[in-house]
């Protein structure tokens, strides 16, 4: 199958746009010409890529799938004329890093504000993806490192471990449970959840410690992000589970309340990196900065969960910043 790279812009253009004219005008081409690209590219791969509504074009399942696709293309075609921008004006290659939302977020500023302190020259991409499609990504070495918790199972991935990182019970101070220093599954079997979605692993471990006592937890809602169902949780929607990196970002918030899990659950989590890549000196050395910025957020969490709730009894359920 020999694809045209001329017609696969010609469909990212007309799935942007929804009509081959807007996406002629994108294009600086003329409608028929755009046209001929979508019924050549179409004749090409064997399928369908648009169907007609009115005068729009709305992608097929399978066209849908198939654009995700070239997307890695584009992705790549990008890193290689950054790469040639780069080499042409004598820089070095940036490092491209990829991660979640809540580790961009909670964990990579605190890490690269204080290496890029210590590496001024030092020159970085990040980019943000939901877990299920990091592995992808990493094994098309469309990037250097990862980071993502377990599972991780891909042969083209090489992974080692980052940290071990606690989870904890997130929820609105006002709630009748944030005055205890730490809870159980027994504290929260009837508590309304904040959960993210089934195929995340914090949600993992959620039902498996509902599992092991022989129960189920009572999902009031779902969202794809722990970030998010920290948020609604500190607005009383119902108790959320999280990871010290989404945590810390409450940490501030006297309005939330973080309790420690016992027994203690772990989430793993791991540099990745594409087989065979051994990363340079400077990477390595970023990576060991997060490493160890990750411990240093964890311990933080720990802390504010413990101070926060020290004589909470006394206070009337009214949590203090650490």
């Amino acid at each position: 199958m020999n694809l045209n790279l001329r017609a696969l812009f010609a469909l990212r253009a007309v799935i942007a746009d929804g009509t081959v004219t807007a996406a002629a005008k994108r294009l600086h081409r003329t409608q028929p010409v755009v046209s001929r690209l979508i019924a050549q590219l179409e004749s090409t791969v064997g399928f369908a890529l648009f169907r007609r509504e009115g005068r729009r074009l709305l992608p097929t399942a399978e066209g849908l799938t198939f654009y995700r696709e070239t997307e890695r293309a584009f992705a790549a075609l990008s890193e290689i004329e950054s790469t040639a921008k780069d080499i042409r004006e004598r820089r070095d290659t940036p490092l491209r890093v990829l991660a979640q939302p809540h580790i961009v977020y909670g964990l990579l500023p605190l890490a690269l504000g204080d290496f890029s302190a210590r590496n001024p020259a030092f020159r970085f991409s990040i980019e943000i993806r939901q877990r299920e499609y990091i592995t992808h990504w990493i094994a098309n070495r469309q990037f250097d490192v990862g980071f993502a918790p377990q599972p991780v199972d891909h042969p083209q991935v090489e992974t080692e471990l980052l940290v071990r990182a606690p989870l904890f019970i997130v929820m609105s101070a006002a709630h009748r449970l944030a005055r205890k220093r730490h809870v159980s599954v027994a504290d929260i079997v009837k508590e309304p959840w904040v959960a993210t979605h089934a195929r995340a692993p914090i949600r993992a471990r959620l039902d498996a410690l509902f599992a092991a006592n022989g129960m189920t937890p009572v999902i009031r809602g779902e969202t794809s992000s722990g970030l998010s169902a920290c948020q609604l949780a500190g607005k009383g929607v119902g108790v959320a589970l999280a990871d010290p990196f989404v945590a810390s970002l409450f940490v501030a918030d006297a309005s939330v309340a973080i309790l420690p899990l016992l027994p203690r659950t772990e989430v793993e989590y791991l540099v990745l990196r594409p087989v065979g890549h051994s990363p340079g000196p400077v990477a390595q050395q970023f990576i060991d900065c997060v490493r160890k910025t990750a411990r240093n957020v964890i311990d933080e969490v720990i802390r504010h969960a413990r101070d926060s709730h020290a004589g909470a009894g006394t206070r009337h359920g009214r949590q203090t910043d650490s």
